[in-house]
């Protein structure tokens, strides 16, 4: 007696192509636009295309074809290798001190003489955002945006007035705070000499 043969195909040995978000090419252009510290317009402006256009590109609902990719990058500066830059996948790194990347203060969020120093590399889909915070003297940041998620932050030299919605600290060198993403905050430097805040939050905001 013949066996009927089964109606199930065969496994395909294609290989299956990779989703487009993969390589989340809009959150990574939109932290390397912020890194400019220019607005989307300003963006659209400099690659001749619409505003909307790019908003799509940063929300994950187009995907650039190579040639406005290329163009995008050049328009920020960079080229495709430090666009991408680590292997998302990567067990871990090791940054040497001179090694990591510095960024001024983002084209969203007020501020005036403050400088983020990343400790933990970009790349969408990780969880936590580490940063070394320099104030210079006087300087400030003002970040009326909020959102879900925590802070954390450790000031490592210097004086550091912070206020949380309406209620104002002062801080100094081995002091630290916490406090939810869903309060306002905004810090200066008082003192006569830079501050440095380690500042951790999740999720990545800059």
């Amino acid at each position: 007696m013949t066996k009927p043969k089964s109606s199930a195909k065969a496994p395909s040995a294609e290989k299956e192509e990779p989703r487009r978000d993969e390589l989340q090419v809009g959150a990574r252009l939109r932290h390397a636009r912020l890194l400019e510290g220019i607005r989307i317009r300003e963006l659209a402006e400099r690659v001749g295309c619409a505003e909307s256009m790019i908003s799509k590109i940063e929300n994950g609902k187009v995907a650039p074809s190579l040639t406005m990719l290329q163009r995008l990058v050049e328009a920020l500066n960079r080229d495709l290798s430090s666009f991408f830059g680590t292997d998302i996948n990567s067990p871990g790194l090791v940054q040497k001190q001179g090694e990591r990347p510095i960024s001024q203060t983002d084209a969203i969020r007020g501020g005036v003489d403050v400088s983020y120093e990343r400790l933990v590399p970009f790349a969408a889909g990780n969880l936590l955002e580490a940063n070394i915070h320099r104030i210079g003297p006087g300087g400030e940041k003002v970040d009326q945006i909020t959102h879900q998620g925590e802070t954390l932050g450790y000031v490592i030299e210097g004086e550091l007035e912070l206020s949380i919605e309406n209620v104002t600290y002062n801080l100094n060198t081995g002091d630290s705070f916490f406090f939810k993403n869903h309060l306002t905050n905004r810090y200066r430097n008082p003192g006569n000499t830079e501050t440095q805040v380690v500042w951790v939050n999740t999720p990545q905001i800059h």
